[in-house]
């Protein structure tokens, strides 16, 4: 081939190579209904090829064009591709650290670690399930807040404050019943003193019930929730971005490490009653009455569930039972040295003889019968204490 018949396929070979890339991108964006972003790539593909062209027939530089395609090639093309093979490598920030795990997604929060992501249809603007929460009070409600883990959020909206919130509005068809609930999975006492804090002259509860005392007694990684410092900023940008998950994903796999938690819970027998004491004082300065619920168990009937041992939440099953007892008397001591209504479900339904059924398989969460049972007391004890 001649040096004047070889010059124009010369010359077309950056062009294609840069069509190419940008092709490439062009189509997966398509295929993942990513309109902008495929409007913008076929623009820069089209007006970026002829202008390759004919910088190459003239023999001309190419200028940024061919950079950008190796960029392209190298970052938009990967990403694309990894949003299309449904990659992600993500999790609820606690349940992730230091290496993510599959289990519920969560937003990331700077003080409170995780939240509800704002896209979730059952989500409010506080990153909680639930209606938006009226500010101020409506006038003549009765509000009441409730403060805990899953176990007081599983099955929204058909938790058991919900529940809790039927019975008492039947029982005082008179007066709004309004329920925040700012319950979530994960949590522990350490979230429930910021969320306290947070939000608490804000919503301005009539009565606040507290229920936590499982997540505070599992393992601590990295840090205890009170050392803990969560980059909500970088979460943002790395929950964005699969190729920064990929690389995460790669480091994690060649380090082959298997994580190891601390010796520590994440909160501490005496940070709990700290948290517990504090929950109280900061309500009952503002004139809320705060109801402290000893969480209950059957993991004595039904044995410590797998994953609890295998991620691990826990050392051994023995300490499982042995911490939750233990966890449950700061809550009654911290209700007797504050005044507080205690709701003493672990003793209650410990003379149960139908246990069981209250539980599902992990002997932790409840099953419809058992929310309906917290319901029912709690009912109970609000009336008693309030009138309500």
């Amino acid at each position: 081939m001649s040096a004047t018949a070889a010059a124009p396929q010369l010359a077309r070979t950056p062009a294609l190579f840069f069509a190419g890339s940008f092709l490439a991108s062009f189509a997966i964006s398509a295929r993942l209904g990513l309109w902008p972003v495929t409007l913008v790539l076929g623009i820069l593909g089209a007006v970026g090829a002829f202008d390759v062209a004919r910088r190459a027939s003239t023999s001309r530089r190419y200028g940024p064009w061919l950079s950008l395609a190796v960029l392209n090639l190298l970052l938009a093309v990967p990403e694309l591709g990894l949003r299309n093979a449904g990659f992600r490598y993500v999790s609820g920030v606690e349940f992730g650290y230091p290496t993510p795990a599959e289990f519920v997604e969560f937003a990331p929060d700077r003080d409170l670690f995780w939240k509800l992501p704002s896209d979730d249809p059952l989500a409010n603007s506080l990153g909680f399930f639930g209606p938006e929460p009226r500010v101020p009070k409506p006038a003549g409600a009765w509000r009441w807040l409730m403060l805990g883990d899953s176990c007081s959020q599983q099955g929204y909206p058909n938790a058991w404050p919900e529940f809790a919130t039927r019975a008492l509005q039947a029982a005082s068809s008179a007066r709004p019943i309004d329920e925040v609930n700012l319950s979530l999975s994960g949590y522990s006492s350490h979230q429930g003193r910021v969320l306290a804090q947070r939000y608490g002259a804000r919503l301005a509860p009539d009565l606040v019930a507290v229920y936590f005392g499982w997540n505070d007694h599992w393992l601590a990684w990295g840090a205890v929730d009170a050392d803990k410092h969560i980059d909500a900023s970088f979460e943002r940008v790395y929950r964005s971005s699969r190729l920064l998950q990929a690389a995460r994903k790669l480091v994690d796999s060649v380090r082959g490490a298997t994580p190891v938690p601390l010796e520590s819970t994440r909160v501490p027998i005496e940070a709990y009653r700290a948290n517990l004491s504090a929950i109280c004082a900061d309500f009952r300065a503002q004139g809320s009455v705060v109801v402290l619920l000893t969480a209950p168990s059957a993991i004595d009937l039904t044995g410590v569930a797998d994953y609890l041992l295998s991620r691990p939440f826990a050392r051994d099953a023995e300490s499982v039972g042995r911490l939750h007892r233990e966890y449950n008397a700061v809550v009654r001591e911290v209700a007797a040295a504050n005044g507080a209504p205690l709701l003493d479900l672990e003793r209650e339904f410990e003379g149960r003889g139908d246990r069981a059924r209250l539980f599902l398989r992990d002997g932790i969460h409840l099953s419809d019968e058992g929310k309906a049972a917290v319901a029912q007391r709690f009912a109970e004890v609000v009336r008693e204490q309030l009138g309500q």
